[in-house]
């Protein structure tokens, strides 16, 4: 008795699985070239798939300037890897071009006569308030630079400027730091 229902039931089981598999035979792409198969299920991009960082390598410029009228002033400008804009290049011929970003920041430490007066991080934050978040998103700081010639003896002028990479999109900003290290950003209006 104990015999019939194993049989029974290992001959279901049996039956159930040639099922299973006979229908799972591929008969939906018989008809379609492999080229076709693979164009709807996009591993094509995948194999074709372009990835590329600017800059390829990480970035660090440190100037140290000593100016006539007491200030100096030390900025480690360098790239943040954590904070990349990826740009899809094109798509055509079914291959994808994908270009990251790296941004960048600025360690600044301002002395006069010295004695350190401001020890900050210029970076997209600092700018929030003067633009949308889709632009911050966006963009990447260029450089941050002493403006010597706008620099008087009692406060110092750095100049930054930000951009979306393969736009006309700019955003230019004035930074002045006194003499007791407070820091007054302008937006710079370009014409």
């Amino acid at each position: 008795m104990f015999k019939n229902q194993s049989i029974s039931k290992l001959i279901l089981l049996v039956l159930l699985l040639v099922l299973t598999f006979a229908s799972c035979d591929g008969r939906h792409r018989k008809y379609k070239t492999n080229t076709k198969n693979l164009e709807q299920n996009n591993p094509l991009i995948s194999f074709n798939e372009h990835t590329t960082f600017l800059p390829k390598q990480d970035l660090k410029i440190v100037t140290d300037t000593i100016m006539n009228n007491g200030f100096q002033i030390k900025i480690n400008y360098n790239t943040v890897g954590r904070y990349n804009v990826l740009k899809v290049k094109n798509k055509k011929l079914n291959q994808a071009f994908n270009v990251h970003y790296k941004n960048f920041e600025a360690k600044l430490y301002v002395l006069n006569k010295g004695k350190i007066i401001n020890d900050s991080i210029v970076n997209k934050k600092l700018f929030h308030e003067f633009e949308t978040p889709k632009f911050w998103n966006n963009a990447i700081m260029q450089h941050l630079w002493v403006d010597y010639q706008a620099s008087t003896e009692d406060q110092l002028i750095l100049k930054t400027a930000f951009n979306i990479p393969n736009t006309e999109i700019y955003k230019d900003f004035v930074l002045k730091i006194d003499k007791r290290g407070l820091i007054k950003i302008e937006q710079k209006q370009l014409s």
